[in-house]
């Protein structure tokens, strides 16, 4: 029973971060990570531009799957909770950033990070495991939420 019990709380992050994730790709206006105008050329076709730009609160969303364990991390001081919102925060906001440079090239940034973050920190090979689908599954949606705002035509 211990063992079941220890294994929902290790899934519990990972079940809590990919939701969020997603209801962040449903939900979320594209004017919190995409900047966009249009422009008027000849004979009043419009030409459209469009710049992943991350707002203050677009970062802060997507880190808070992170944010929510290191805070439970610092009441419980469960070493899975801390866990879980390094490997988290860190494969989220590697993919924030890199897409900043080229959005488009970030698939790597975040498989590389992930599977890093999780060799580093996991003790096992059911740790380690558990803490690279911790990184890569919000991650995923963190880039398809950027590539799905980028692929809007206006």
């Amino acid at each position: 029973m211990v063992k079941s019990k220890g294994l929902i709380l290790r899934l519990l992050p990972i079940i809590f971060a990919t939701a969020w994730e997603f209801l962040l790709l449903v939900g979320l206006p594209r004017s919190y990570y995409i900047e966009s105008g249009r422009v008027y050329i000849v004979d009043s076709i419009p030409s459209c531009w469009f710049r992943y730009s991350p707002s203050l609160e677009f970062v802060v969303l997507a880190l808070l799957p992170a944010i929510v364990p290191l805070t439970l991390y610092g009441l419980f001081k469960d070493p899975a909770l801390l866990k879980a919102g390094l490997v988290i925060g860190l494969s989220v906001l590697s993919v924030i950033l890199a897409s900043l440079i080229n959005p488009h090239d970030s698939l790597p940034v975040l498989v590389i990070v992930s599977l890093f973050m999780g060799a580093l920190l996991g003790k096992g090979k059911g740790e380690r495991a558990l803490l690279i689908i911790e990184g890569l599954l919000p991650d995923f949606l963190v880039l398809a939420t950027i590539l799905g705002g980028l692929a809007v035509s206006c």
